[in-house]
């Protein structure tokens, strides 16, 4: 049997990354009959945010970095597993790096290497030699990752929806979706949609998510008098809230690739974003699916968010074409990369 050990820093979040880990750990138990067990920093078993299959093993490691590590070499060379997938957000993989005797060490990259301190990618092109292999999300990450090291593959992320068969698009909601911090930009959706709501009075914009900035948030509206605007909490019900909305927008800085928008697809929400690096260029087709925004320019975001929303033949034809595309990004075809890039390479 093949035995996989996946390494994470946190299992009792809610956010991308540890739902991505989850995804795959169930999906190399149950489709391939693989042995898994995940590593990290803060949750047992009854502790995982995600649910997993009961046959995946859940090891927590806790403490310092340092005790981390220690953990993490004594772990790996009791199991000997025949690969150890390391869930990369910008530097675990460094500290992996060190693990000696490791048969195949992947790292997974869930967020952009441009994006990363300047030490940490100056450290990385030295450290990523002991890695075997190398998986980015998207193509433009494949090309950072080319520079200094030999064997990068590209595999999307799962999304955790089937593709709906039929879609309601007669509600007049916008939906965002992703944790109130620098990083998702929303001053800048604020910024955009307080040019326009006042043309699009049916129209509301619900930003779904928790975070730091949930006060400079709510003080901008409310000192900007910006209408039709609602900060809503972060929910476990996601999936009623793509089925009540017509389309999703995104102001982030940075992405890896946006579960986000994988998601919204899922259930033929077409999608207007900037092209930040990276993912957004993968995932949308601009004039197709959506809109791709010049990155930063608010009065771009402002302008296409209200063409789509004032032109219901394209919300019709870009929907159908979110769920083309959606197609790409089901288990059975990610898994298949999975194993053969991967497992079999």
């Amino acid at each position: 049997m093949v035995r996989v050990n996946f390494i994470i820093n946190s299992l009792k979040n809610r956010s991308g990354s540890e739902r991505v880990a989850c995804i795959l750990a169930n999906q190399l138990v149950e489709e391939l009959k693989y042995e898994v067990t995940i590593i990290n920093r803060d949750a047992d078993y009854s502790e995982v945010a995600y649910a997993l299959n009961p046959q995946i093993k859940v090891k927590k490691i806790s403490g310092s970095r340092y005790q981390f590590y220690k953990g993490l070499v004594s772990f790996i060379a009791q199991e000997k597993p025949d690969s150890v997938i390391v869930h990369n957000m910008g530097k675990l993989s460094l500290l992996c790096a060190l693990i000696p005797n490791v048969k195949k060490l992947v790292t997974l990259e869930h967020v952009s290497f441009i994006s990363r301190p300047k030490i940490v990618q100056i450290v990385s092109k030295m450290f990523y030699k002991r890695i075997h292999q190398v998986v980015t999300l998207t193509n433009r990450d494949k090309d950072y990752f080319n520079e200094f090291h030999g064997n990068v593959v590209v595999i999307p992320n799962f999304s955790p929806f089937p593709v709906v068969n039929t879609v309601n698009r007669t509600q007049k909601q916008i939906v965002a979706i992703g944790r109130l911090t620098d990083q998702k930009n929303y001053v800048h959706l604020l910024k955009a949609w307080g040019k326009i709501f006042d043309q699009l009075p049916e129209w509301q914009l619900s930003i779904f998510g928790e975070g730091e900035h949930e006060a400079l948030l709510d003080e901008y509206i409310q000192s900007n008098a910006i209408g039709n605007v609602h900060l809503k909490r972060a929910t476990s019900d996601i999936r009623s809230v793509y089925e009540a909305s017509s389309f999703f927008v995104m102001s982030s800085k940075y992405e890896g690739l946006p579960m986000v928008l994988i998601e919204a697809q899922s259930f033929g929400l077409p999608i207007v974003s900037y092209d930040c690096p990276n993912g957004p260029s993968d995932i949308i087709k601009d004039k197709v699916n959506g809109y791709l925004v010049e990155d930063q320019n608010i009065d771009q975001l402002a302008d296409r968010i209200l063409l789509l929303a004032s032109s219901p033949l394209d919300l019709v034809k870009f929907s159908q074409n979110s769920l083309k595309n959606a197609e790409n990004y089901q288990p059975e075809k990610i898994l298949h990369l999975w194993s053969e890039q991967i497992f079999k390479g």
